[in-house]
């Protein structure tokens, strides 16, 4: 993948799905700034001949933004990712752990007064936090995992250890 953000192309692969999530977020607020747009323009034209387009086009930029959720989805699945980050193939609350409230194409945390939100479908994502813990599993294989995952793996009883600076 070439960019004209960074010399790096790994850097570039790694933004791509926050950019593209930025691009759904945007292209969310141009749906409703034309459904909007679409609202005043037939109460000022009762008749329908001014702006009947525009619900259409809504619903075209709508299908748009789920296009690049799933093209986010896929890049993220796809993209290698550097060993400091979270090695978990699903995403988690960075701070509370297994969380996650899914609403339609929006996720949030559960926990009460957390208020994080995700305008795309987080747990389906793998996680992109840096790895802040290692699980250790029985047979003394490390997993690094952020600090959602290490609260996730230590309720379920799992073997949690902080990451010792190199």
């Amino acid at each position: 993948m070439t960019s004209t953000r960074g010399p790096e192309q790994g850097r570039a692969v790694m933004s791509a799905p926050a950019e593209l999530h930025e691009l759904v977020a945007r292209a969310n607020d141009l749906a409703a700034a034309v459904d909007t747009l679409a609202g005043e323009l037939s109460q000022a034209d009762p008749k329908g001949r001014t702006g009947f387009r525009l619900p259409n086009a809504a619903g075209l930029i709508r299908q748009a933004a789920l296009e690049l959720t799933d093209s986010a989805t896929e890049l993220t699945r796809a993209t290698p990712r550097p060993v400091s980050f979270c090695r978990m193939g699903w995403g988690v609350c960075p701070e509370h752990g297994s969380t996650l409230i899914a609403m339609g194409t929006m996720t949030r945390c559960a926990v009460f007064g957390c208020g994080r939100v995700w305008e795309y479908q987080r747990e389906v994502v793998p996680c992109a936090e840096l790895a802040t813990h290692r699980v250790v599993d029985a047979d003394g294989g490390q997993t690094p995992v952020c600090v959602g995952h290490a609260a996730y793996a230590r309720d379920s009883g799992g073997h949690v250890e902080p990451l010792t600076p190199p």
